[in-house]
């Protein structure tokens, strides 16, 4: 299994999230999971949007098969809209996303994102709240989605529904699945 394994960080102390670290995983039975890639995209103006982005040399064998820069902008843009970060380098806050089936067709159906949270150094992490996105006819676009809060305001709505969307169409994107 691949996932992606993402956390937000308020590296300026502005109390808004500007650092966004993206991790991709290779998930193997009987191994420890093992890190493939990782990517760093930073808002250093403040206005939400990513201006800089940097990762290791990339090898063509391993790297993600549609990492490119703006769909890392599109994905790291609506992360840093859900409200879900850190205090500086810290690791307690962190957003896992992977693709849990697949339709008759073999395209992904059902993306879900788990949201985790460490509640002391060196705890091992606790599922705070899932979220997912499906594709029920399978035919590549996400139309119907958890009625989740995940950015944070109080109110479960649309622009939840959109944030979800937005995230788990970038993920896809990325094409970080394997059946």
């Amino acid at each position: 299994m691949r996932y992606l394994k993402v956390t937000a960080q308020d590296m300026s102390g502005n109390g808004r999230a500007d650092t966004v670290i993206l991790h991709f995983y290779q998930q193997q039975a009987g191994c420890p999971d093992e890190l493939i890639h990782e990517i760093f995209a930073v808002d250093m103006s403040a206005d939400g949007k990513v201006d800089l982005q940097w990762s290791g040399e990339l090898s063509p064998v391993t790297r993600p098969c549609r990492l490119e820069k703006q769909s890392t902008d599109t994905f790291a843009n609506s992360f840093l809209k859900l409200n879900w970060f850190n205090k500086r380098s810290h690791w307690q806050r962190t957003l896992t996303l992977y693709v849990d089936n697949y339709g008759k067709t073999g395209r992904p159906n059902a993306v879900k994102l788990d949201f985790h949270e460490h509640a002391a150094p060196g705890c091992k992490a606790s599922l705070i709240y899932r979220a997912a996105a499906y594709d029920g006819d399978s035919d590549g676009v996400l139309e119907s989605f958890t009625n989740s809060d995940v950015d944070h305001d109080g109110v479960a709505d649309k622009a939840d529904k959109e944030l979800i969307r937005s995230l788990c169409t970038a993920f896809l994107a990325f094409e970080w699945y394997a059946q």
